[in-house]
C-alpha cells in the first residue's frame, strides 16, 4: 500500500508495496523513474519514451532513434553492445508490460484506499504513457525519427540530452582521416525557412519528451561555419520553436578564426553557451598527417576569441592519435597548447581514446607509414602524461572522458 508522498526538491517520491514487492516512483519535471525492489529500475521521459532500464546486472539506454545500448560487466571488464532491432523491440515490449501492470495496480490502490490527488494523478498519467509505449509504438517512433532527422553522427557527452536541430548537413571540411561520421554527405547550410520547418517537426516529434531535454545543439559537424547573420536567425528560430534553452554547437578551429569577438558576443547574447572544438592534438605534424585543416595556432586564436566573447568551450583531445611515431610530440605540444589557453570554470577538456573506424582511411595510412597503434597501457600513460602536465589552477576546466562507444541519440 501507499507508504508516503514527500517532495524532495523538484522530485515527488512515492513508495508502495505491490504484491509484496516494494516499488518506488520518483516523478520529476521531465521524467519518471520506477524502482522495483532493489534490482530493477526503469526511467521514462514525460512523453512516455523509455530512456533507461537496469535489470539482471545489465543497463540499457534507448536513444530517440530507437537504438538501445546495453552495458554489463564481465570479469571486471565493461562490455557494450547495441541490441538488434528485434532485441530492442522485445525489451521495449517487456518494459511496457511492466508499466501496464503497475498502472493497473496503482489505479486500483488510489481509488480504493486514498482517493485521487493531483500528484498521484500525474504519476498515473505518466504510467499510462509508459504503458502505451509498446513494441508497435516503438517501431513507429523509429520511423518518425528517420523522417525528422538525418543520422546524428556524434555529440559531446554533455549534450546527450540536448534537442538536436540540424542547421547544417555534413562537415564543411570532411578531410580528417580518422573520422567517417560524415564521409558520404556533402556540407550544406539550411535556409531559415527550411530550418524552422525542421525545428517544428522536431518539436512535434518530441512532444512532452522535450521536458527532459536540457539544451539545444545546432548540428551537425560544423554548424558555426555558417555566416553570422544566418546563425543569429538559427538561434532565434530554435528558441522560438523549442524554448529558451542554452545553445551549443561544434566548430572547427580554422573556421572559428573567421568570426570576431563581437560576432561571437552577439551569438552569446542570443543564447550560445558553449562551443565544442575537436582539438585532437597540439602537435602540428600530427595534425598534418591526419589531414586536420587547422593548426595549434588556429585553435589557440579561436579559443581566445570565444573566451573574450564570454562563450565557454569544450576541447576534445584524441588519445592515441598518431600511434608510437607521434606520441612524444603529441603529449608535449598538446600540454603546451592547453596551458596557454584561457580556460576556466565552465570549460571542459575531453579525453577521447582513438577508435580506428573501418570506413576511415586512418588505419591504412598509418600502417603504410609503419606506425604502431598504442596498447592499452600506453594509452593510459599518454592521457595521464597530458593531464599531469596541465597547469590550470583551482578554477580550471573540468577534465572528462569522451567515449564514443557510449553515444546514441
Amino acid at each position: 500500500m501507499l507508504a508516503g508522498i514527500r517532495p524532495t526538491f523538484s522530485v515527488m517520491v512515492f513508495r508502495f508495496t505491490i504484491g509484496g514487492e516494494p516499488v518506488t516512483i520518483s516523478a520529476r519535471s521531465g521524467s519518471m523513474s520506477v524502482m522495483f525492489g532493489t534490482y530493477e529500475v526503469l526511467t521514462y521521459d514525460r512523453g512516455g519514451r523509455l530512456w533507461t532500464l537496469v535489470r539482471h546486472g545489465r543497463a540499457y539506454r534507448r536513444g530517440l532513434n530507437g537504438q538501445v545500448l546495453e552495458k554489463r560487466h564481465v570479469n571486471g571488464a565493461l562490455i557494450r553492445r547495441r541490441l538488434s532491432d528485434a532485441e530492442a523491440t522485445d525489451l521495449i515490449g517487456l518494459a511496457a508490460a511492466r508499466m501496464a501492470a503497475l498502472r493497473n495496480a496503482l489505479a486500483s490502490e488510489a481509488s480504493a484506499r486514498i482517493g485521487m490527488n493531483d500528484a498521484l494523478n500525474d504519476v498515473l498519467e505518466m504510467l499510462e504513457r509508459a504503458a502505451c509505449f509498446d513494441a508497435a509504438v516503438h517501431r513507429a517512433d523509429c520511423a518518425t525519427f528517420a523522417r525528422v532527422y538525418d543520422p546524428v553522427g556524434i555529440l559531446p557527452p554533455d549534450q546527450y540530452l540536448a534537442v538536436v536541430l540540424q542547421a547544417t548537413e555534413g562537415c564543411s571540411f570532411n578531410t580528417c582521416t580518422f573520422c567517417d561520421f560524415y564521409r558520404d554527405r556533402r556540407f550544406r547550410i539550411k535556409s531559415p525557412d527550411e530550418f524552422r520547418a525542421h525545428a517544428r517537426l522536431v518539436r512535434a516529434f518530441l512532444g512532452d519528451s522535450l521536458l527532459m531535454r536540457r539544451s539545444i545543439f545546432l548540428g551537425e559537424a560544423n554548424a558555426l561555419a555558417a555566416p553570422t547573420r544566418r546563425l543569429e536567425a538559427f538561434i532565434e528560430i530554435a528558441r522560438e520553436e523549442i524554448g529558451a534553452l542554452p545553445v551549443h554547437a561544434f566548430l572547427d578551429a580554422l573556421t572559428g578564426r573567421k568570426k570576431s569577438v563581437e560576432e561571437y558576443a552577439r551569438l552569446g547574447m542570443l543564447g550560445l553557451k558553449r562551443v565544442s572544438i575537436g582539438l585532437e592534438s597540439g602537435h602540428d605534424p600530427l595534425l598534418a598527417f591526419v589531414q586536420k585543416p587547422s593548426s595549434a595556432a588556429d585553435a589557440a586564436e579561436t579559443v581566445a576569441t570565444l573566451k573574450q566573447a564570454g562563450i565557454a568551450v569544450s576541447l576534445i583531445v584524441l588519445v592515441g592519435l598518431g600511434g608510437d611515431r607521434f606520441a612524444a610530440g603529441h603529449v608535449v605540444d598538446t600540454v603546451a597548447l592547453l596551458n596557454r589557453m584561457p580556460l576556466g570554470a565552465g570549460d571542459i577538456v575531453y579525453f577521447s581514446t582513438l577508435v580506428e573506424r573501418a570506413q576511415a582511411p586512418y588505419s591504412a595510412r598509418s600502417a603504410e607509414a609503419g606506425i604502431r597503434p598504442l596498447d592499452i597501457a600506453e594509452l593510459r600513460a599518454q592521457r595521464q602524461a597530458i593531464v599531469e602536465g596541465l597547469r590550470f589552477g583551482s578554477s580550471g576546466p573540468q577534465i572528462a572522458t569522451y567515449d564514443i562507444h557510449e553515444f546514441i541519440y
